[in-house]
């Protein structure tokens, strides 16, 4: 059986629409046998100083009838998980949208310009990590590790909204769930969070009654 560390070592994911097909590799920074960062490629991106514990992204995009380019991003810093809305799971880590891929990576949310091969914008919302985005209207709505964010597609975030923990909870709950009129958010010890498309609460069942295991901090449980 495949160490799940090697798994999320070298990942692999083709996304497509009627105009692109794009094959992406991600390849981690601690990954003992790296190979992206050695790839010939039309285009080489820095989002960061490349080190050896940043990881790379290799972009090779097919357009009907033309040459495929290819672009490589280095310098990725944080963890990444490739993957995109299906019929189970409506959040992405990636996202083709027209004439650009949309990426949360590590620390960065990014958009792509599939034509130019260059980024248009990037962003670092949170004071941590970002996991995962959703559709949210005409924006992205992108849960972090701090913070929840609304994101326009030019980059701008709308706001912000926190709780009284971060927002990954570890008894398998989903963490976002997006109504027709609102959102509903759960954080790491269970408290629950109505709030508006605005980013203004609803309702917050914040309990003063933790247990001991609760006001510890959460990553001191383990």
């Amino acid at each position: 059986m495949m160490d799940p560390k090697e798994i999320f070592d070298h990942q692999f994911l083709t996304i497509s629409n009627e105009s692109y097909t794009v094959e992406i590799s991600f390849e981690g920074g601690f990954c003992e046998q790296k190979t992206l960062g050695h790839l010939g490629s039309d285009k080489v991106i820095e989002l960061n100083e490349p080190t050896q514990k940043t990881s790379v992204l290799y972009l090779k995009t097919v357009y009907p009838n033309q040459p495929k380019k290819t672009c490589t991003i280095l310098g990725i810093d944080g963890g990444v998980y490739l993957h995109t809305a299906n019929d189970k799971d409506n959040s992405y880590s990636v996202k083709l949208s027209d004439n650009c891929l949309i990426l949360s990576l590590g620390f960065t949310f990014l958009c792509f310009d599939l034509i130019a091969q260059d980024i248009i914008w990037h962003i670092r919302p949170d004071h941590a990590e970002i996991f995962e985005f959703y559709d949210l209207q005409d924006d992205y709505l992108l849960r972090g590790e701090y913070a929840i964010h609304r994101i326009d597609k030019n980059g701008n975030v709308k706001w912000s909204y926190g709780g009284m923990d971060i927002w990954v909870n570890i008894d398998g709950k989903s963490e976002v769930i997006i109504e027709s009129d609102k959102i509903l958010l759960t954080d790491f010890y269970n408290n629950e969070y109505v709030i508006n498309y605005e980013g203004k609460t609803m309702k917050d069942s914040q309990s003063g009654n933790r247990t001991e295991k609760q006001k510890s901090k959460w990553w001191k449980i383990w």
